[in-house]
């Protein structure tokens, strides 16, 4: 009986921390977020600003995913996470490549990864089955929504 007290304690204790975690990173962003690069830089200048904050919410993305791996019971499988992490890497790969054109292809990985109908390429979303699972999804949910809206802020 205590045994399983602990284990959910652990489990509430570690949700709490991802929010938390969460929540500073919303704080941090909302100093950012919507004002866009300053008017005063080149266009290369713009470009690496949005490339660079881009690859600090991907960062975000995949810790979290790493930390949900880590939690007892997991919330993510450790093939999920590696799926995500392989993915992190492909999508900072090609925001170094073209850094003026990469947010329609790292939009289109996050859609193949989660299939969120906010990352569909089309309106209404085609049809997609997701790499990770749905409840996997719904623990990445709040992170999927935070890259989206550094995505979307440079088209």
């Amino acid at each position: 009986m205590r045994e399983r007290l602990y284990d959910r304690l652990e489990t509430i204790a570690a949700t709490v921390i991802v929010f938390a975690v969460l929540a500073m990173v919303a704080v941090w962003l909302s100093g950012c977020t919507g004002y866009g690069a300053p008017p005063t830089l080149s266009p290369n200048a713009k470009a690496a600003f949005h490339a660079t904050r881009a690859v600090q919410v991907l960062d975000v993305f995949r810790d979290a995913a790493i930390s949900a791996n880590e939690v007892v019971p997991p919330l993510l499988t450790t093939d999920s996470t590696r799926t995500v992490v392989l993915w992190h890497k492909s999508a900072v790969k090609t925001i170094r490549t073209v850094p003026t054109g990469w947010s329609p292809t790292v939009k289109a990985g996050l859609f193949e990864l989660t299939c969120h109908p906010l990352a569909a390429p089309t309106q209404p979303p085609p049809p997609c089955t997701p790499l990770l699972r749905p409840s996997e999804v719904t623990h990445l949910t709040p992170y999927i929504g935070l890259a989206l809206v550094v995505i979307n802020e440079v088209q």
